[in-house]
């Protein structure tokens, strides 16, 4: 693959997990948002507030570690972009 293949494959890793990232913090707005429509739904099943608390907060501790992965992808794919990006800036140099 030479480096516009490379650079654009790069290009689009991020734009994606750009995408999901965003996607993911609009998730976990909506959760934080929801929280006690999320319990009182979870109450209507039988269970106690208590036992609905800890169902929230474990979807929410769940949510939010998805999302750290998720953070450290694109971390990752802006870094891949940079990495591209210097090597086509020293192929320039040398030429």
């Amino acid at each position: 693959m030479d480096l516009k293949e490379e650079l654009q494959a790069a290009a689009d890793q991020l734009a994606l997990s750009r995408r999901r990232f965003v996607k993911g913090e609009e998730g976990l707005r909506l959760l934080r948002q929801s929280r006690e429509a999320f319990i009182n739904s979870l109450r209507n099943t039988g269970l106690t507030y208590s036992e609905a608390k800890t169902k929230y907060d474990n979807c929410l501790d769940d949510q939010e570690a998805g999302q750290r992965n998720v953070q450290q992808q694109m971390e990752y794919a802006e870094r891949m972009h940079q990495y591209v990006l210097k090597r086509i800036a020293l192929e320039a140099e040398q030429a």
